[in-house]
């Protein structure tokens, strides 16, 4: 049913919780999942923000350490999947070009990230996917009693 399944991951308790429900997914049908960490490339030049290299390879640096920690996850849980740090504008990615990338019928992911200044400014991203994706979309919120 779902050969490929995406998980974008950010850190969050809720993009923690996606891969562990997308594992469990993953080994009822036998998918692959494809965990991505996708490291926003905008530049917000009219909120007086611009990223420089140094803040790119904190974020590649950072992301890589999330993209290992959800690999440990789902290889814990018996399912393969691969990583990916990817450089991009994150709905997009997410919603549309990492689907058809890598061939995926089926996006995880949390309720809410870690940034909750992008979000006020530019909105939910998982608000994005679920409206733009071209495939599924499974949406984690991480319970406040666990």
């Amino acid at each position: 049913m779902y050969d490929t399944i995406l998980v974008p991951v950010d850190g969050s308790e809720n993009s923690q919780r996606a891969v562990q429900e997308a594992a469990v997914l993953a080994k009822k049908f036998g998918s692959t999942l494809q965990i991505v960490s996708v490291a926003s490339d905008q530049r917000y030049v009219q909120y007086g923000v611009t990223l420089g290299q140094d803040v790119m390879e904190s974020f590649r640096d950072r992301g890589e350490e999330i993209l290992d920690d959800a690999q440990d996850e789902a290889e814990k849980a018996g399912v393969k999947a691969e990583i990916h740090f990817v450089v991009g504008i994150p709905k997009i990615q997410i919603a549309k070009v990492l689907p058809e990338k890598y061939g995926a019928s089926l996006i995880v992911m949390g309720k809410s990230g870690v940034n909750g200044l992008s979000r006020a400014i530019l909105g939910s991203t998982t608000a994005y996917v679920v409206r733009h994706s071209t495939v599924n979309v499974m949406v984690v919120d991480y319970p406040k009693d666990d």
